[in-house]
């Protein structure tokens, strides 16, 4: 005999209305029962019948994620662009979403927003915006809940959900880890900062080397993360009169393309030149020296943003007038950071 709803709340401890609203999205629940309830459900084997929650609730349950790109962004780009961090992140947001009984649909960044009235889409996660992304304009947008990894530096109105990091904490963090390695000249390169992640690293980078009297020595690049572009990138600080003697970079890319840069000139890391990056990656952990990396749980920013959302969904007076959610982070030190003299 198949498992029934009654079972599911025998199981969790709960009542059948708490089953009933975990299994719908409805009512006030809190994460710790939602988890339960879901964790009950799938032991014993319960399936509930989706199409009948539809028909009840109105809903599709289906959320939307988009990884933002530019509003130059063509048909043909890519809808997941070549990092750890932003897989992580979706695989997090699939997994909240699969819990509550919702899927999970991934949108382009090209894509015509009003069409997602055809999926009859419940709401939308946007990832690492800038702000001026067709979500925040459309008519879609306006009628639905909207969460954003990242906060969006140039929208017009307040977005209802903000799951980020407090990466100018976290730029602190890693030249505080630099300087008790002895390094004393900390660049910074960058890609373009109109990203709440990068402005925020460029503004801890800047408070730490203004509160020690320091020059700030930031390259920002107007091009993709390349190899290429790392190269001239550290070429022109090490043609400085004063040049580095460590290299922080805003990505895992950007820190692969220097060390490749440094290796080809002959600078001995981590001793001539020290490099880390403000995001941590398995890729920097394939290199010889392993590079220091900051871990800024992007799993788990995902697993947030998705239940955020399903909490506006639910509830769309959640996030009156806007709250933060904040994710903390953590130094991961390798060899490329840790002289040994």
């Amino acid at each position: 005999m198949s498992p029934t709803i009654r079972d599911v709340a025998a199981a969790a401890g709960v009542s059948i209305t708490t089953v009933s609203h975990v299994l719908s999205g409805q009512g006030r629940i809190s994460e710790t029962t939602r988890r339960r309830v879901a964790q009950a459900a799938a032991d014993l084997g319960y399936q509930a019948n989706t199409h009948a929650q539809q028909l009840v609730t109105r809903r599709s349950r289906i959320l939307a994620i988009q990884i933002a790109n530019s509003v130059e962004a063509t048909a043909g780009a890519a809808l997941v662009p070549n990092s750890d961090y932003f897989l992580e992140v979706l695989n997090g947001a699939a997994e909240a979403a699969a819990e509550g009984s919702y899927a999970l649909l991934l949108t382009p960044p090209d894509a015509q927003l009003d069409g997602l009235n055809a999926f009859a889409v419940d709401g939308a996660i946007l990832v690492d915006p800038r702000g001026d992304e067709p979500f925040f304009s459309s008519s879609w947008a306006r009628d639905h809940p909207l969460v954003t990894t990242g906060r969006p530096i140039t929208v017009p109105r307040t977005v209802p959900v903000v799951v980020d990091n407090d990466l100018v904490a976290a730029a602190g963090l890693m030249l505080d880890h630099l300087e008790a390695g002895g390094y004393r000249r900390p660049a910074l390169i960058t890609t373009d900062t109109s990203r709440s992640y990068t402005s925020d690293l460029v503004a801890g980078y800047t408070a730490w080397t203004g509160e020690r009297g320091r020059a700030a020595l930031v390259v920002e690049l107007d091009e993709p993360p390349t190899i290429e572009g790392s190269a001239r990138a550290l070429g022109r600080l090490l043609d400085r009169p004063d040049p580095p003697d460590a290299i922080f970079t805003t990505s895992e890319n950007l820190a692969l393309g220097v060390l490749h840069e440094a290796q080809r000139r002959g600078l001995a890391v981590p001793e001539s030149l020290g490099i880390c990056s403000a995001v941590d990656s398995g890729s920097l952990q394939l290199t010889s020296p392993q590079v220091t990396g900051m871990f800024v749980h992007p799993r788990e920013v995902g697993r947030k943003a998705a239940a955020a959302l399903m909490e506006l969904i639910d509830d769309p007076s959640a996030a009156a007038g806007g709250r933060t959610i904040e994710i903390p982070v953590r130094l991961n030190e390798r060899a490329s950071t840790r002289r040994t003299g």
